[in-house]
């Protein structure tokens, strides 16, 4: 008699926990009474180091919070991860939610297989998200419009925007002398402010003649030099989308680069020596331009001093490189499935702080404006750029635009090329390419018109 009760007591209890966690999935936006089985979903990124720990983290705290609905990230390179994603995408066999940088809009778009978001007042995406996320960041969620004049459709959700900043080793600055006389950090934010602390920061620790600790040093080639691109008012293509890697504030920028190792002498040449960010890490170096999704390799050594800040004003402008991670959806989702996709898209948005304790700048203004956001010294500095920001051009060949010009900024810093001839190079390149694809591209549709019985 006692077994059969505890038996019945055990049956009662479990039944009420299953109704109060489908009561639960519907108090919170869940998929209606009639839901009786768990909606999965698939979600692929690129997150493969310290930051795909906290995504993990998230997705984790949505399936707990949301019973109804089952979460399984995959992580991809970045290197392999877009081929990968179209391939599955062919035949319906994609992930249901996924990230795109915002530079590869276009290119993914193309494919045909990003969902529209549907904005709607009652739905997990309406008017009061998106009003917090700045136009010019929620335009990169949009491809490239082909119509002259015409809005291209919203593609995704911005989640972030990760923009390329400068790194200091703050007890560096301060055997520099760079202090204030309350004795904070005096930061610069000119270029001969800049030029002057790196001189003040290389040193010859042994005597022997070798500079052995560099003020700065180049991480990312290409990267470094897309970071001063607008500060000389330059660009990679003009307003009809054309492309303009020759561009004259292009080859000033480059110049400049260049002229750390020879005119300023501030930085180890390119051919041999210190690396940048290996550099820095190993606190050989001063300082370095990388983006802030390196705070979280910099979270991992214990005792690092570093600290955060804008990238100084070496041009006549300010201005820095940035880009965007944005939440998209499968097209051709069920009902249920489409419905649970955006929802876990709005709670990653919801959740800004915590994403961005990963390396990363929140697109939505009100997470940027929180007390919580404040207290984050590297990406509140970061954040400041925003209003000054270059954004990579939205063009469905952005990957051979980017290999171009990573050539010629190599080619221009070994000094096998000057700034403007290795750009102009690049430029013809560039440009050949663009037409190849386009016969290519005019070719295949009249194959396939053929194919289908049609006529040339």
């Amino acid at each position: 008699m006692n077994r059969a009760l505890l038996l019945f007591v055990g049956l009662l209890a479990a039944c009420v926990t299953l109704y109060a966690a489908r009561e639960r999935a519907r108090g919170a936006g869940g998929l209606g009474a009639g839901a009786a089985e768990v909606v999965e979903l698939t979600f692929w990124n690129g997150f493969t180091g310290p930051d795909g720990r906290v995504m993990l983290g998230l997705v984790r705290k949505f399936n707990e919070e949301n019973p109804d609905v089952r979460v399984m990230m995959q992580r991809l390179p970045w290197g392999t991860y877009y081929n990968k994603l179209m391939v599955a995408a062919v035949d319906d066999r994609g992930p249901e939610v996924f990230v795109v940088q915002s530079g590869m809009m276009t290119r993914m778009a193309r494919a045909g297989f990003l969902e529209e978001v549907e904005v709607r007042a009652d739905g997990p995406i309406d008017e009061a998200l998106l009003s917090d996320i700045d136009k010019t960041l929620l335009d990169r969620a949009r491809p490239r419009g082909e119509e002259e004049g015409k809005e291209a459709p919203l593609l995704g959700v911005p989640l972030d925007v990760w923009p390329q900043g400068m790194f200091l080793n703050a007890e560096m600055l301060r055997e520099a002398g760079w202090v204030k006389p309350d004795g904070s950090l005096r930061i610069p934010t000119r270029g001969e402010e800049f030029i002057e602390l790196a001189r003040a920061m290389r040193s010859d620790v042994d005597g022997d003649g070798v500079v052995e600790t560099w003020g700065f040093a180049i991480s990312h080639w290409q990267n470094n030099f897309m970071t001063i691109v607008p500060q000389f008012g330059g660009r990679l293509e003009d307003e009809r989308g054309r492309p303009t890697l020759d561009d004259a504030g292009n080859v000033a920028a480059l110049e400049w680069m260049v002229s750390l190792f020879g005119k300023h002498e501030v930085a180890p040449s390119p051919e041999g020596g210190v690396a940048g960010w290996v550099g820095f890490r190993q606190r050989r170096v001063g300082m370095v331009f990388d983006g802030i999704y390196m705070l979280g390799d910099l979270k991992r050594l214990e005792g690092h001093p570093y600290v955060g800040a804008a990238i100084p004003q070496m041009g006549p402008q300010r201005g820095t490189l940035a880009d965007s991670h944005v939440l998209s959806v499968r097209r051709g989702l069920g009902e249920r499935e489409r419905q649970a996709a955006w929802r876990f898209v709005r709670f990653l948005s919801d959740h800004g702080v915590e994403w961005s304790d990963a390396g990363q700048v929140p697109a939505r203004r009100s997470v940027r404006e929180s007390e919580a956001f404040a207290r984050m010294q590297v990406q509140n500095a970061f954040a400041q750029q925003l209003d000054a920001v270059m954004y990579p051009p939205k063009t469905p060949s952005i990957a051979q635009l980017t290999l171009k010009l990573g050539l010629a900024v190599e080619q221009a810093l070994r000094e096998r090329k000057s700034p403007a001839e290795a750009l102009g190079e690049a430029q013809r390149d560039y440009l050949e390419y663009l037409e190849r694809d386009a016969r290519e591209r005019r070719v295949g549709r009249a194959d396939s018109v053929d194919a289908s019985g049609g006529s040339r």
